[in-house]
């Protein structure tokens, strides 16, 4: 091979390199192994992020506030399944975050248990009794809120963390009530160990309220825009994926959470895909009354106030 051939096949490889180099976008997400906090896993098992080049290196966090923290300290780039409610009142307080997708509307997969020995029949017995949820600001939070005053009782709200952690405060005494999330906790349900008392789907309203959104910094979505709007695409692509290819699908969730396919059937029918769809963010006049009276907001927001500093869809299909 001569010289200027040499320099010529070195440099195709060169540009080949860089080419084929990925971006790597970080991202924390709350509650791992629930069905709607897989997308991103499933879509990187079907090749999805990968064409779209990107490596999406996935921190699991306990929900809440720790999911958005991620993105406000720097940790990541975008902070999928946060609690509206939370989103709201650290933008509100300056965070640099950025809505970019709703990420669940209703609230059908979230329902809460108590001991199945427990006094309690169902939530019109939870005046004064304890009550989890998972974090401040967290979907949990607002649903929680929004089914004790759905059905004019008064518990106190306890933030109990993820659902193995729940899961023990309940069945130890220390609370009367846990959270849940489908298909978690449902083998205890058929072993009579524990009985569902509520399910977010009993408050109508929710069901065309976007209760958790995906954010991303607003420094990802400037420095990094392209960036942004292709994993937004992918994310979009996985959801596709996911509800086209049913059988492949439940069966990597089954994998995942070391669960029966029965179980993972069951778990897709908890979340419809209309509900788990990022676009459009509904409910935003609702989310920020509850806000105010949850004091994650000092005082009411305009819609187009909130519009413009919430949101940044920078993708829709």
């Amino acid at each position: 091979m001569n010289f200027r051939k040499f320099l010529i096949f070195l440099s195709l490889g060169i540009f080949m390199g860089h080419a084929a180099a990925q971006d790597k976008v970080r991202a924390a997400v709350g509650q791992r192994g629930n069905w709607d906090t897989l997308f991103i896993s499933q879509g990187t098992e079907a090749g999805i992020f990968k064409k779209n080049n990107l490596d999406v290196d996935i921190t699991w966090t306990r929900g809440g506030a720790e999911t958005l923290q991620a993105i406000i300290t720097d940790s990541a780039d975008v902070a999928m399944a946060n609690g509206i409610l939370g989103v709201i009142g650290a933008a509100s307080k300056g965070a640099p975050v950025k809505i970019v997708s709703a990420q669940m509307t209703g609230a059908g997969d979230i329902f809460w248990y108590v001991k199945a020995d427990s006094p309690i029949k169902s939530m019109k017995d939870m005046n004064g009794k304890t009550m989890g949820f998972s974090r401040p600001g967290s979907s949990t939070d607002l649903v929680g809120r929004a089914l004790a005053e759905h059905f004019k009782v008064q518990p106190k709200h306890i933030s109990t963390g993820g659902i193995p952690d729940t899961r023990t405060q309940v069945m130890s005494g220390q609370i009367d009530a846990g959270w849940s999330a489908a298909p978690f906790n449902f083998e205890l349900v058929s072993e009579g160990k524990i009985r569902i008392i509520a399910r977010g789907s009993d408050v109508p309203s929710l069901n065309e309220q976007t209760v958790r959104v995906n954010a991303a910094s607003t420094k990802f979505l400037k420095e990094k825009r392209d960036v942004a709007r292709r994993f937004m695409k992918a994310y979009y692509e996985s959801i596709e994926w996911v509800y086209a290819n049913p059988d492949k699908s439940t069966a990597f969730y089954a994998s995942f959470n070391k669960t029966s396919p029965e179980i993972a059937k069951q778990t897709i029918e908890a979340f419809p895909k209309a509900a788990v769809t990022p676009w459009p963010v509904k409910g935003l006049k609702q989310n920020i009354e509850e806000a105010v009276q949850n004091k994650q907001l000092a005082k009411p927001m305009p819609q187009a106030e909130a519009e413009k500093l919430l949101y940044d869809f920078v993708f829709q299909p």
